[in-house]
């Protein structure tokens, strides 16, 4: 099994005029994001023993340097430069979740299951025993056609797919088998990105902000995954990243 974490500086102008309006409430900062990165990454060493985390960053050394304060097994931690990678988003990126996309394309293993993890979780105890023909997420939040129309999902789902009546499953932590169809995924996804949601938004945006996460939902319902869910043993802290820094501060030295 192989697990896989991005941690980089985002470009929060970019963000916020793609979609994600609240990226300066959420993120704050570099900084920031790197308090609180390190921090989650430090429960999922302390509660996994036997895993090692392979951590690309575009700041090896200030990522070591935040790690370094916690009292966690260093040495499973295995740090990889992908500050060459992150540069053509430089000036070109329509979508904020493209890079995540891609990068879990390019992390992923060909030949053992992938557990991608995001950086604002705190694990309370190890991964279970994961059957690897499986999808894993962080948990079910709701059909489709339930959703908010404001949100702008439910106008993607029927321009691109004709089809409201699938499940999504947040991917905080997101799991995948060697063979998952992650090109398929991306196409799905990079349709919805084209689909204009203006005059259904509230939130004076084009793009509807989670579509990766929708085109992931959408493959796993059409070709018939079984989804494990992992909330029991790990909580995503989307909306309140700052807490992962408190959540971890019992392993501070």
């Amino acid at each position: 099994m192989k697990i896989i974490a991005l941690n980089y500086n985002y470009n929060l102008d970019k963000m916020s005029e793609i979609g994600r309006k609240w990226a300066y409430d959420v993120y704050k900062n570099y900084d920031f994001i790197m308090d609180y990165s390190a921090a989650s990454y430090a429960t999922f060493i302390d509660k996994n023993v036997d895993k090692l985390l392979h951590l690309y960053t575009d700041n090896v050394k200030m990522m070591k340097e935040k790690m370094s304060k916690y009292n966690i097994d260093q040495d499973r931690i295995n740090y990889i430069d992908y500050s060459v990678e992150l540069k053509k988003y430089t000036n070109e990126l329509k979508y904020s979740f493209t890079v995540l996309n891609d990068f879990i394309n390019y992390a992923k293993s060909q030949t053992e299951y992938t557990i991608k993890i995001d950086n604002d979780l705190i694990f309370y105890s190890a991964l279970p025993q994961i059957d690897e023909e499986s999808v894993c997420v962080w948990k079910y939040e709701r059909i489709v056609r339930d959703g908010d129309p404001r949100w702008g999902e439910i106008k993607i789902c029927k321009n691109v797919l004709n089809d409201t009546n699938f499940k999504i499953f947040n991917l905080g932590i997101f799991g995948l088998p060697p063979n998952y169809e992650i090109d398929e995924a991306k196409q799905v996804m990079d349709d919805m990105i084209d689909v204009d949601i203006s005059d259904v938004t509230d939130v004076d945006s084009k793009v509807y902000h989670c579509c990766e996460q929708t085109a992931n939902n959408w493959i796993f319902y059409k070709n018939q995954y079984k989804v494990t869910e992992l909330y029991h043993c790990v909580d995503h802290l989307f909306d309140r990243k700052g807490l992962c820094i408190e959540k971890a501060r019992y392993l501070l030295k």
